[in-house]
């Protein structure tokens, strides 16, 4: 299981930061809260749309890259655990 958590945190934070790097960027349309327009992708500690006025992180988006980013870690530490060299335990099934 060493494998399997290692792989997954490594991949998620890798992800997480790519994330970060590329985040979605929104801003709100004058006069109504609800309607959002997309400005773009920029780091989250970007100054590009300091312009912009409303300009601000979209936090719907960044959860779903989050929750992309874990299921593709944690797919990915599944299959570095399945496909490790030393498998302990278990028969071979061809024997």
């Amino acid at each position: 299981m060493k494998t399997f958590y290692g792989v997954t945190l490594l991949c998620f934070f890798v992800g997480m930061l790519i994330v970060c790097f590329y985040a979605p960027w929104t801003s709100t349309s004058g006069g109504s809260p609800g309607a959002h327009s997309s400005l773009g992708f920029a780091p989250v500690w970007s100054t590009q749309f300091l312009g912009v006025p409303g300009a601000h992180i979209d936090v719907g988006s960044m959860g779903i890259l989050a929750v992309v980013v874990a299921f593709f870690s944690i797919v990915i530490g599944g299959s570095a655990y399945f496909f490790r060299s030393k498998r302990t335990g278990g028969k071979d099934l061809m024997e």
